[in-house]
């Protein structure tokens, strides 16, 4: 089981950074690594149960398939995820007004279905390795989606 928590700053209001979090079909600008999202039944992540399956592949030789299902959401400030599929466990995004600005934290805790892979990142060099995997997808994210948000209009 992996344990991710990710830290974010925007000097945009919570209002445009949350637009961005819960719209999925927006996701695939900033969040590049995830080559294919299809949200079901609709566009947003706004109500329990939407769903959103998600094809991702970071710097590693292998895709993974996923779909991301919302649990509990609280607009603007909290959106909590159940992943099935690949990926198993749970996501939370948490955002909140600071210093005319937005903070953001990302919460991932997964582990991984396919017991080939469970068995090598039970090896200490490919869990550092799937580890900086996610921490790379993350950094990525966090410049693309920073360049749209700070964009002075």
């Amino acid at each position: 089981m992996y344990h991710f928590v990710t830290n974010w700053f925007f000097n945009a209001p919570i209002e445009r950074v949350w637009k961005e979090i819960e719209d999925p079909k927006a996701w695939s600008i900033w969040l590049r690594d995830f080559k294919k999202i299809t949200p079901r039944p609709l566009e947003s992540m706004q109500q329990v149960g939407n769903t959103v399956d998600v094809e991702y592949r970071g710097n590693l030789p292998y895709t993974f398939h996923f779909a991301l299902e919302v649990t509990k959401v609280k607009p603007p400030t909290l959106i909590e995820l159940k992943a099935t599929g690949d990926l198993i466990g749970t996501g939370k995004w948490l955002l909140e007004s600071h210093n005319q600005g937005t903070a953001v934290t990302y919460y991932w805790d997964v582990g991984v279905t396919n017991p080939i892979f469970n068995l090598l990142i039970s090896l200490p060099f490919v869990k550092s390795i799937t580890e900086s995997n996610h921490n790379a997808t993350m950094d990525k994210a966090f410049h693309a989606l920073k360049s749209k948000l700070e964009v002075i209009d």
